[in-house]
């Protein structure tokens, strides 16, 4: 089968570990043929730059042609307004049967439209929202109706040739009938989740020994792992004041951390013996960190590394969000309300090394977290053309 996947407004770096590099991935190990349309922009380093238009093939299998956006008026309105040049053309030149379109912000989605009329009526059409209530526009400002009333349009135009539109979390899901109006009967929710070559579960206990004993963490020691990017809204100087002390509890912090949040990091990490901060670490390096963790912790709010975390078949427990379950199925994780450092302490009791953790390791460990490998989301993500055959 052929499957095109168009990323119409944000930057597309070749390798990376984002959605939209795994689905196309997997789609490929599939056996299927994975095209990328994208924009002529990516990450070299720190960076966002403009490349030249091309068309190449990555090492996976996967085809990435990128084209050049539009410009209209001005930046801000080249912004809400944005649609790639000649989409439509290269469309009629690969005769994809499925579509992925990434978002829902893209005037770019009336090309898609424009190849199921016009060349192949049967192609199946799916969508995806990365847009929440926290990183997503909100309902208050006049110039924030106003973008919302422009993307309501264009989705009431495009959703009756769409067949189904994924949020990545219940909570985006639920964001996407919001805000952008799309009919319930019409979205699902396709969770993201972690590269499986990334993750190295033949030698997990030889890479749990060795992480361990490079930071001198005992095999009867409770770790708890946590990191990323570490802002206030992560919570993670509040964790780490919980963990401060408790006997027998080691924590290991990794990640950047930023100005809104050093004096309150700093200091927790100052008065505690018991709190190992390593700094920033490669995106590939974290399942070994995960592999070494009797418990991965995020009591703030969500990020990717939440499924990684559940990916690595580790119990997990994550601050309680409305729409955000998914990363508990059938027990492998656990969630803390009310984010203070007696209810973070008070987890961390009922967990270590108790019998309801000794449960949720063992769901942790089964075939329950394979929901989060991106092989099975790739396979989820095609039930709509399945469906039709």
């Amino acid at each position: 089968m052929k499957i095109a996947h168009i990323v119409p407004s944000s930057t597309y770096t070749d390798y990376w570990g984002y959605q939209d590099n795994l689905l196309p991935k997997y789609h490929s190990k599939l056996g299927h043929e994975a095209t990328v349309i994208a924009m002529n922009q990516m990450h070299i380093g720190e960076k966002i730059v403009d490349t030249e238009c091309s068309d190449y093939v990555l090492d996976d299998g996967v085809r990435v042609i990128r084209l050049d956006r539009k410009r209209v008026i001005n930046s801000t309105v080249t912004e809400l307004k944005t649609r790639m040049r000649g989409v439509y053309e290269k469309l009629c030149e690969l005769k994809p049967d499925f579509i992925f379109f990434h978002g829902l912000v893209s005037e770019t989605i009336y090309d898609v439209i424009k190849y199921k009329k016009r060349v192949n009526p049967a192609c199946v059409i799916v969508q995806d929202n990365h847009l929440d209530y926290n990183i997503g526009r909100k309902f208050n400002s006049l110039k924030d109706k106003v973008v919302r009333l422009l993307y309501r349009c264009q989705n009431r135009k495009s959703i009756k040739y769409v067949d189904k539109i994924y949020g990545v979390t219940p909570w985006r899901k639920k964001y996407a009938e919001d805000y952008f109006k799309i009919p319930e009967e019409k979205t699902d929710v396709l969770i993201m989740g972690a590269d499986d070559e990334k993750i190295d579960f033949a030698n997990r206990e030889q890479i749990r020994s060795s992480k361990r004993a490079e930071y001198g963490i005992k095999d009867d020691e409770f770790l708890i792992v946590t990191g990323g990017k570490i802002d206030k809204k992560k919570k993670i100087d509040t964790l780490m004041r919980a963990c401060s002390q408790i006997q027998n509890v080691k924590l290991l912090v990794f990640g950047n951390v930023l100005d809104d949040v050093k004096s309150e990091f700093d200091s927790a990490l100052n008065n505690s013996n018991n709190i190992i901060y390593i700094g920033w670490i490669d995106a590939d390096k974290v399942y070994d960190y995960f592999f070494a963790a009797d418990l991965v912790f995020f009591p703030g709010q969500h990020s990717v590394l939440w499924e990684q975390a559940c990916a690595s078949k580790v119990p997990c427990v994550f601050g309680k969000w409305v729409g955000m379950d998914h990363v508990n199925n059938g027990g492998n994780s656990d969630f803390v309300e009310n984010i203070t450092e007696a209810s973070l302490r008070e987890k961390i009791n009922e967990l270590h090394f108790t019998a309801k953790y000794f449960e949720m390791k063992s769901i942790s460990e089964s075939e329950a977290t394979d929901v989060y490998l991106y092989s099975n989301i790739a396979k989820k993500s095609l039930e709509c053309i399945m469906a039709k055959k």
